[in-house]
């Protein structure tokens, strides 16, 4: 996951977001059109201060921000009172045990406020009153027809009045996980093909390596030693720097080998 977005990425971006053309852009802060193109090209490392404090002000957002001094797009009087954060979670925002950037992006997600209301409602125990009436509404009702009709154990409506008991732990735990499901689900797609994030697709296994490899030895004129150098690759042994006397005793030892010894081009490569 990348970390920051450069100066030239955000410039790029926040003039393609207002679809701003360089030659409106460059009027508006006093430069030339050419000198807006440079500061969006990615092998520019030249600015002028006075220059990207303009073009900051011409975007509504804070010069901090855009050259990289803080996560903060726009300029913010804020307290940080005001967020009612304790001192622990402060130091623990600021220490970079975790990605920043992607908490950020847990909590812009639509569903975290849901998220959050779900597990208010459960840690402070909003709702186990309404649930327990409820639930003694249906033991009610099931009572009475027991009293009334007096029918069979197994009966339909009675295992439908028991089996619709709300179970507040299993119901509050499984809408909190579906709700962290579709967060984490979204951020993932939205990573998926970015450049700085890992492949979706995972690296063949050693199993299948090894498989994949041994297939192919059958088509080799020497199959030990290509095996061997295989071996030193896997295991990152220097293959040329080896001794003559180090290569022969490693290929006699894989001349020991049933597998190899299957190779059709075994008896060829021995000679």
């Amino acid at each position: 996951m990348k970390n920051q977005l450069s100066i030239q990425e955000k410039l790029w971006d926040l003039r393609r977001d207002h679809d701003y053309k360089l030659e409106e852009v460059a009027a508006a802060v006093n430069v030339v059109p050419a000198t807006i193109s440079k500061y969006e090209n990615k092998e520019n490392k030249e600015y002028n201060i006075i220059t990207l404090n303009k073009l900051a002000e011409f975007y509504g957002v804070s010069l901090e921000w855009l050259v990289g001094n803080t996560e903060v797009r726009t300029s913010s009087l804020t307290n940080i009172d005001e967020l009612k954060l304790d001192d622990e979670t402060i130091d623990l925002l600021k220490s970079g045990r975790f990605n920043n950037r992607l908490l950020c992006e847990i909590i812009k997600h639509p569903d975290f406020i849901k998220l959050m209301t779900d597990t208010e409602i459960y840690v402070d125990g909003i709702a186990t009153m309404q649930i327990k009436n409820m639930n003694d509404w249906l033991d009610a009702i099931r009572l009475q027809i027991i009293q009334q009709k007096n029918p069979d154990a197994n009966d339909l409506y009675l295992k439908v009045l028991e089996s619709s008991h709300i179970q507040e732990e299993e119901y509050f735990f499984h809408t909190i996980h579906s709700d962290w499901d579709n967060i984490i689900r979204t951020i993932r797609e939205n990573h998926e093909h970015a450049a700085e994030s890992a492949p979706i697709e995972r690296p063949m296994s050693n199993d299948k390596k090894m498989q994949r490899f041994l297939q192919t030895l059958k088509f080799k004129s020497n199959p030990i030693e290509e095996f061997w150098r295989f071996f030193c690759d896997e295991m990152q042994i220097p293959f040329d720097h080896l001794s003559v006397d180090e290569h022969k005793v490693m290929k006699d030892i894989f001349k020991r080998s049933k597998l190899l010894k299957a190779m059709p081009n075994h008896k060829k490569a021995k000679k």
